[in-house]
């Protein structure tokens, strides 16, 4: 799906995007992307295309409720035309699973207008991102969140919690340059997880810009004196087409990740770009 055939689609919304809506969890989505490490003269610019299966209960511009349980999840199979060429164990296809559980339990505030939650999310990568085998994140803690709300809507959430990580990285040079086994590359212990979450949406036409800050930093647990952090920063936009139920998600994302040494002769930086089509049943 090309850009501009995006923007097309979009141009098609001539209403409001509240109208004949309903509140089905339930969704699919493809995708089209982009992804490379900028820093690596061997990276490839990886392009591909994807498929998810999605579970909401949140929906992209509801609020959170009292005493609601909420779970969102999200399962997606990427298949890449360009996998990584510095890698000849590289496979092209990869998926990813996401899980959020959330329930606020508490009011805060003058106007009891902040609520408070239960937060616990798991995030599984198996050959995603290019460089990584296989990833996973495990968090527990508590979300702060409230919408600002007059015409337009403004959500802001805050999340800090204790997590588990692992890590296993899929790169020939390491090994190959350094004399590094496969042990060395890779990392499990456990450390602290942040995120900020900004969404303001435009009350009529349903429009949606986001921003989106995550940060888990590894200080314990791990092996030999080693740490491991990782921040992935994300901006989006999403635009109805027609209703609620159809829209359509641009996203660019950056991840970085830090180690107490150079595990792969350049900077461990991912940058990526996305379209993507979302449709509720």
């Amino acid at each position: 799906m090309k850009t501009t055939l995006a923007l097309g689609l979009a141009g098609l919304m001539s209403f409001s995007a509240f109208a004949d809506s309903d509140n089905s969890p339930y969704a699919m989505s493809l995708i089209a992307g982009l992804e490379s490490y900028p820093d690596s003269e061997f990276s490839s610019m990886s392009r591909g295309g994807g498929l998810s299966f999605i579970w909401d209960d949140l929906r992209y511009n509801n609020v959170y409720q009292l005493d609601t349980n909420y779970f969102r999840v999200r399962g997606t199979y990427y298949y890449e035309r360009d996998s990584e060429k510095y890698d000849e164990d590289r496979f092209r296809n990869s998926m990813d699973l996401r899980f959020n559980y959330q329930r606020p339990f508490a009011t805060l505030g003058a106007h009891q207008d902040y609520l408070l939650s239960f937060h616990g999310r798991y995030e599984g990568h198996y050959n995603s991102q290019q460089l990584e085998e296989f990833e996973q994140l495990a968090v527990a803690g508590l979300s702060l969140n409230r919408r600002f709300s007059d015409v337009n809507h403004y959500d802001l959430g805050l999340t800090l919690g204790l997590g588990y990580s692992e890590e296993e990285k899929d790169d020939d040079w390491p090994r190959e340059e350094m004399g590094r086994g496969e042990e060395y590359l890779n990392r499990a212990g456990f450390g602290y997880f942040f995120e900020w979450s900004n969404k303001y949406t435009f009350a009529h036409s349903g429009v949606q810009l986001g921003a989106k800050w995550s940060r888990f930093d590894g200080q314990w647990g791990y092996d030999a004196d080693k740490f491991y952090t990782m921040d992935r920063l994300t901006l989006e936009v999403v635009t109805p087409l027609a209703n609620q139920n159809n829209l359509l998600h641009f996203m660019t994302q950056y991840i970085s990740r830090d180690y107490e040494v150079d595990l792969l002769g350049f900077e461990d930086t991912l940058y990526r770009v996305a379209v993507e089509y979302v449709h509720y049943f």
